[in-house]
């Protein structure tokens, strides 16, 4: 799955083309993931593809494509006040853009 969207140069290209293929649909949506850049989840060498909608794998660090965590953040519908727990949450990146959504959250538990 991925590969949706065109691959941008950067962060904010890889988001502008989430918001134009209508995977990033909110504000709050947007403002994680433009706070949170993915390439910096990326390994040294392999961050030329982090701006792709594409999954990536690299021994045990995994990150799925940038439209499915667009999607599965839209579908948390965001607020403050939620708590969330995140089993499995490998590099954190889903955590750490549902924590810069919902900064005054209840309660964040992310464990892998």
């Amino acid at each position: 799955m991925g590969g949706a969207v065109s691959a941008g140069e950067d962060n904010n290209d890889l988001i502008d083309n989430l918001k134009d293929a209508q995977y990033i649909r909110t504000g709050r949506v947007e403002q994680a993931f433009r706070a949170i850049d993915r390439g910096d989840y990326y390994l040294d060498g392999y961050r030329d593809n982090a701006y792709k909608d594409l999954a990536w794998k690299h021994g045990n660090i995994h990150l799925s494509a940038p439209c499915i965590y667009s999607e599965v953040m839209e579908a948390l519908k965001l607020q403050q006040g939620l708590s969330f727990l995140n089993l499995g949450s490998g590099t954190g990146y889903l955590s750490t853009m549902y924590f810069s959504a919902c900064q005054f959250s209840d309660m964040e538990i992310a464990l892998q």
